[in-house]
This record gives C-alpha cells, structure tokens and sequence, in this order.
C-alpha cells in the first residue's frame, strides 16, 4: 500500500517538510548566536513545524510549549516541567530535579506527568532560568498570553531578558504581536528579531508535490499541479490538505482537480453552512463580497450587489469577522479558510447574478 505523503493538521519534519530553505537558515543562526526571536504568520502557515525542523536539523534541544492552552504562571511551570521530564530517563533522577525548586507538585508515572498545585513568586524564573542553560524554550501562539494576562506577559519579558538561550515566540494575531513586539511602546519593542513567515513560493511548492507523485509512481500531470496552486494560492495548510484527497483519489482513479475540490466543499459543507447561518445578515454579505474576490471591496457597486447599505456598515461587519478570525487584513481583506472562501464563491454568484 502506498503511504499518502501529503500530511496536514500536525507537525511534519523530515522529507514531508515543503523546505523553506532561508527561513531554516535564517533560525539556525538566530539561535546559534543566542538571539531571540519571534515567528509571526497567519493560522496553518507550518510556522511551527519550520521551527522545530530548524531546531532538530541543528541539533539543538529545545523545550516546546503551547501558550493557547495556558492561563497563569502556574500553567506556564507545568507545562515547561513536564515537556523537560520527558528528557530525564530515571525517575529518581526527576524527583531530585523537582525538589531544587519552591513549588507544590505531585508526581504519576506511565507515562511521567507533573501535577503542580501552588508556585511562589519566584517559580517560574527559577525554573526558566534552570531549563534555559541547556534548552532552547520555543513559546508557540505566545499572544494568547497577551490576551490573558498582559502583567504576566511583562513578567516573561523580566525573565527572558537574563537567559542564557535563545527564545523562540511563535504568534498568528498579528494586530496583537505588532503591538507587543513592533510598536515603541509594546512590552516586547526591540527585544528580538521578528520573521514575518509568508506562504511557501510557487515553484517551490510545485517541486515538492511533483517530486511526492514521481517517488511514489502516481500519476498527475504538471498542469494537475498549477491547478491546485492555483485553487489552494499557495496556503501551506490548504495546499497539504488538497494534495492529499487528490493523491487518494489519484491511487483509484484519473480524478480531475475540479472534483477533488468538489469533494472537498461537499465533506465540509454541513460546517460551513452552520458558521454561515451564524453570522448576523451584514457579516453574511460581507463574507459573500471578499469571496467574490475584488480588491475595492467599498465600491459603490459592490455594495450595491450585495445589498449593503453604506461603506460604514460593511467596515463594521469586517471588523467582526476579523475578531471571530473568519476573516483577516493583511494589506486587504481576506477569507482564512480558502475552501470555506470556495463555498461562499457558489452563493455569491446566485447574488451578483441576481443583482445585474
């Protein structure tokens, strides 16, 4: 059976990672030279699995840990002591290590898992400071932290500043991370290197799919791949998650790009026509404009077509849609999910059809 190597949803390393070559070089001697660093990228750009494939390529331990899913110090400690436990092989050599430090913990084995109850003032640095002198700490979706508890943030920064590694922060909000990392008076401002990760280039992302298809004897032609590009814009994510139901298919059958993309909208579709019926009318018709893909989206045409009463009004649906991440600005106004985007473009033909 042949395996699928178009992986999506989760970390990819090795030959499954579409290689941003500079961006890899580009960490490796960020972190060789102790800088910290921010990564900065929409959702589902692979800012994550660049990281760590730059990391494990160098051969540089590192403590991973997922900001989303914490609240306080106290989750901040937990999290870092139970990613760097995994790295001791002889658990009386961990009980040793947890008893250098002033918080209240329990300890369950198979598999190893801390449980702290209570920390003091000083815990965390302690600990950061302690883990840092052999590991580099890579902090992922940091400005959850931001939203959370902006005097821990600032806390972070206190401790960060005296560590002896590199400290990787990764972030997709990017209004929140210019703020913190960007702007003169952000809690961040001038405190490390900020690489702003944009979508894999086309021929990159065109080599690598062609290359995946000739080592595994699949057959698809080049034009097959400028379609996808074409359908997926080059979305690290979408582009993964395409090839992969197109690949499938490919094993069976000589399935067109246009079905996989219909295949795709019909599997997804009870999703989104449950967040469409959600929105308020005005974010509907705002959603049905950006899919129709203009860039003045505030022509008095395009207002018109949709049915949306002023340039205000439709600002003010923007807005919300950005804040429930449906939508984003990045120079303009887009759709995050590019197949939501393509199911949205079906209804919206009905409307401008009907408006001519």
């Amino acid at each position: 059976m042949v395996e699928n190597p178009f992986i999506f949803g989760k970390v990819v390393s090795g030959e499954h990672f579409c290689d941003r070559v500079e961006e890899l070089k580009q960490i490796k001697k960020l972190v060789g030279s102790r800088q910290h660093t921010v990564v900065i990228s929409p959702r589902r750009y692979g800012k994550t699995s660049l990281v760590i494939n730059a990391l494990e390529r160098s051969k540089t331990p590192f403590i991973y840990v997922d900001c989303s899913i914490l609240e306080d110090d106290k989750g901040i400690v937990a999290a870092v002591l139970n990613e760097y436990v995994k790295k001791f092989d002889n658990i009386a050599i961990v009980e040793k290590f947890l008893k250098r430090f002033d918080f209240t913990f329990s300890l369950s084995l198979n598999p190893v898992n801390v449980t702290v109850s209570h920390v003091k003032i000083d815990s965390l640095k302690t600990l950061l400071m302690e883990v840092s002198k052999n590991y580099v700490l890579v902090f992922d979706e940091f400005q959850d932290l931001y939203e959370k508890d902006k005097t821990l943030v600032n806390k972070m920064r206190s401790i960060i500043q005296f560590l002896d590694r590199s400290v990787i922060m990764l972030g997709s909000k990017r209004h929140l991370l210019d703020n913190m990392f960007l702007k003169p008076r952000g809690i961040f401002y001038n405190f490390g290197y900020a690489l702003h990760l944009e979508k894999i280039q086309r021929p990159e992302f065109k080599k690598f799919i062609i290359s995946w298809f000739n080592k595994t004897n699949v057959k698809t032609e080049a034009s097959d791949v400028e379609k996808i590009l074409d359908t997926t814009e080059c979305h690290p994510f979408f582009t993964q998650y395409f090839c992969h139901f197109f690949f499938e298919k490919r094993l069976s059958e000589k399935a067109p790009v246009e079905q996989t993309l219909q295949d795709i909208l019909q599997m997804n579709s009870a999703f989104y026509e449950e967040t469409y019926r959600s929105l308020p009318v005005g974010q509907r018709k705002a959603l049905l404009l950006l899919s129709y893909g203009k860039k003045e989206v505030y022509s008095a045409d395009l207002l018109e077509k949709f049915g949306i009463t002023s340039s205000q009004a439709l600002q003010k649906a923007l807005n919300a849609l950005v804040k429930k991440e449906i939508a984003d600005k990045n120079g303009t106004y887009h759709i995050l999910d590019l197949f939501f985007k393509h199911w949205l473009y079906g209804k919206t033909l009905k409307v401008a059809n009907q408006a001519v």
